[in-house]
């Protein structure tokens, strides 16, 4: 072989080499470690279901203090919005069926609460109501069936991220048992068509998946990003299967809801709790806490 094809031989060689270690990564990344994340346990929580829209007066006046009371109630109710799929930027199908399987032919109104999908509320809403309203729930809850879940993010700086919820549920379902998972987001408004004032809303449902014991998906809102639902087959703990759901994007929670025969059984919230639910309130807090440095910083440099 002549010098000048050894040199090039050489050249192709070192370019092969380059590209797979350009590809290495790549291949690697379904596979590496998630780059965050969380579990959570339980099951005997309330599901707070909210009717509230961007474009209600009323529900401007109580929506700023939901966020505090099922923060304040943490453990004992989560809380999923449902906004209307009418002038409103944040509604979809998805509460039109949710509406649908309170089983009333009423137009609701605006905000309208539901406990476990009873106790249905409406109208300015104090919290002594709500409170007494999930003290209600909580005694009407005969049974609870305990759940165990994990949420998994893979960041991707090219696409969206990676999101991975198992669900363990910690005894055998019936036949006629749904499990019902909802992505919840906080929405921030763009626009001032449709606009109460409130500009984030929180714990807004943008997706929704059910499906059965067996992992076939009966109603699905696939939202923007879609589902990936694996029947648990992958894997099992305890004999029991572990339902795997990927989705897409920024997620601030999941909620997980067991059902039976039309009764709420099971309802556990997984959430991101590094995001904020009152950024003005924080951005405040670290000011307070920049001026106090300040003064603390002046004088130590007095004294000196």
């Amino acid at each position: 072989m002549r010098p000048g094809e050894d040199a090039r031989d050489m050249q192709k060689r070192i370019g092969v080499i380059l590209i797979a270690l350009i590809l290495l990564p790549l291949a690697g990344a379904d596979t590496r470690a998630p780059d965050e994340s969380r579990d959570a346990r339980g099951g005997h929580a309330i599901l707070l279901e909210q009717y509230t829209a961007t474009w209600c007066d009323t529900c401007a006046t109580v929506d700023p203090w939901i966020s505090e009371f099922t923060d304040d109630h943490a453990g004992r109710v989560v809380r999923v919005a449902l906004h209307p799929d009418d002038h409103d930027p944040f509604g979809s199908p998805l509460t039109t069926e949710r509406l649908a399987l309170k089983q009333s032919e009423q137009q609701y109104s605006l905000p309208t609460f539901w406990f476990d999908g009873e106790g249905e509320l409406e109208g300015q809403v104090s919290q002594s109501l709500l409170e007494n309203s999930l003290r209600s729930a909580e005694v009407n809850r005969e049974h609870w069936i305990g759940m165990h879940v994990w949420w998994d993010t893979w960041d991707n700086q090219l696409h969206d991220d990676v999101q991975q919820l198992a669900i363990h549920i910690e005894e055998d379902l019936s036949e006629n048992a749904s499990i019902t998972v909802f992505r919840l987001e906080s929405l921030e408004m763009t626009s001032d068509i449709a606009n109460n004032g409130i500009d984030v809303h929180h714990d807004v449902a943008t997706q929704l998946v059910t499906f059965d014991r067996d992992g076939i998906v009966s109603d699905s809102f696939e939202g923007v990003h879609g589902w990936a639902i694996s029947n648990g087959n992958l894997y099992s703990e305890g004999g029991i299967p572990v339902f795997i759901l990927e989705t897409f994007g920024n997620v601030d929670g999941f909620v997980t809801v067991i059902e039976e025969n039309g009764e709420v059984r099971g309802v556990i919230g997984i959430s991101n709790e590094e995001i904020p639910r009152n950024p003005e309130i924080d951005g405040n807090f670290a000011l307070i806490i920049l001026l106090g440095a300040l003064v603390v910083s002046g004088i130590i440099v007095r004294r000196r």
